[in-house]
């Protein structure tokens, strides 16, 4: 582009931070992923509006507050477990001696109910917190026996601090509603919804009156045409009508008969019966108005296209992480540790495109998008042919 340009890169400091010397790269990694350091690109050619400038592709786990990962332990007995985390702030920070004390590691006899593990911590509110104390789970060097390391209120603050940036860079970047947003637009669609409710109510209501006004007269036109018919011409309406009250089982003419159009449909038999017609098609069309739009739901657009879900060549899994680092519920290993699609909706098409061009074994093939209305849709197709 021409244009000047920013870079922000988060290098960290093995001496200054207290890391190993070839650990740096994972501390920038451990960085991005637990939302201390997201990674995010703002292209002022990309759109009119900040959402579409700001993208924030390239960070795990985009729709989850925190990325799950896999913590694997061996219990008491000897056996081997795993347990499913998050990663948050805490977990990368208790890797850097520079924030050692604001770590302690609580011995097992004094484990308790009133400690939380962080993450649901962070959550609480103030006066749910009173009395808790938030730890992480690890994992001691020799023995993989699980250990939890309190946290201090500092580090909490500094969670609370982190998820707020995150937050405000979703929405920004349109991938999150605030909730004052969603609150004001969710009330107004619902007066919206309530005053259309009503308005429908009214007019099937006055409908239903109508029917029950005039329905009764109808009948008794049905009724009366049925048995001139039937008497060949040979007696009068009147003495037809007259006949039809006095049959067993009928109502005089007139009466409320519970919507039953009564008419010349079939022939009676020798017992004077009346067949039974269906409603007159002037009466039954309104009425099917009044409930379509009472209870008529929106109707999905038919997609134009078929649809191709996004799947992987498990057996081709070379187990490198990639893709269930990148979101891994969307991403999941089997029992054999090689990947496949486990809920193609746990993500973004964004996320699985970029997982197939991160594979190094190239199995991802991610189909066709299943939200039409994802963000940079046309951009994410484009980079999607070469893997379907």
């Amino acid at each position: 582009t021409r244009r000047p340009s920013v870079i922000n890169v988060y290098t960290p400091c093995p001496v200054e931070h207290g890391l190993p010397d070839e650990w740096a790269p994972e501390s920038a990694k451990l960085a991005l992923e637990s939302r201390a350091f997201p990674f995010l690109t703002y292209d002022p050619d990309a759109g009119d509006s900040i959402a579409e400038c700001l993208s924030l592709d390239g960070n795990p786990s985009v729709q989850e507050v925190w990325p799950l990962y896999e913590l694997t332990y061996v219990d008491d007995e000897g056996a081997e477990q795993t347990m499913e985390l998050p990663l948050t702030i805490a977990d990368w920070a208790a890797t850097e001696s520079r924030f050692k004390k604001h770590f302690k590691t609580v011995p097992e006899d004094q484990w308790n109910e009133d400690m939380v593990v962080f993450h649901e911590f962070v959550a609480l509110d103030a006066e749910e917190r009173e009395g808790k104390t938030p730890f992480i789970h690890t994992v001691s060097d020799g023995t993989r026996k699980l250990k939890r390391v309190k946290v201090s209120k500092e580090i909490v603050q500094l969670a609370e601090e982190r998820l707020l940036y995150w937050h405000q860079l979703k929405e920004m970047a349109g991938l999150e509603v605030p909730d004052w947003v969603r609150d004001e637009i969710g009330g107004e669609m619902e007066a919206e919804f309530q005053e259309k409710l009503a308005a429908a109510r009214k007019e099937f209501e006055a409908k239903l009156e109508e029917l029950k006004a005039t329905y009764p007269r109808i009948i008794a036109r049905r009724l009366a045409e049925g048995l001139v018919k039937q008497g060949n011409g040979g007696r009068t309406v009147a003495d037809l009508l007259k006949t039809a009250e006095s049959t067993p089982g009928l109502e005089p003419i007139g009466a409320d008969v519970g919507g039953m159009a009564l008419g010349p449909s079939a022939p009676a038999g020798n017992g004077g019966g009346v067949a039974v017609a269906e409603k007159p098609a002037e009466v039954a069309a309104p009425a099917e108005s009044v409930v379509e739009t009472a209870t008529a739901a929106p109707v999905e657009e038919e997609d134009d296209g078929l649809a191709m879900e996004p799947y992987i060549e498990t057996a081709r899994c070379t187990s490198c992480n990639e893709c269930t680092n990148l979101n891994n519920r969307l991403f999941k290993y089997n029992d054999q540790k090689q990947a496949y699609i486990a809920d193609p909706k746990a993500g973004t098409f964004a996320e699985i495109v970029m997982a197939a061009e991160r594979c190094p074994a190239g199995i991802i093939h991610p189909g066709t998008p299943l939200n039409k209305k994802e963000k940079d849709l046309a951009k994410w197709e484009k980079r999607a042919e070469p893997f379907n």
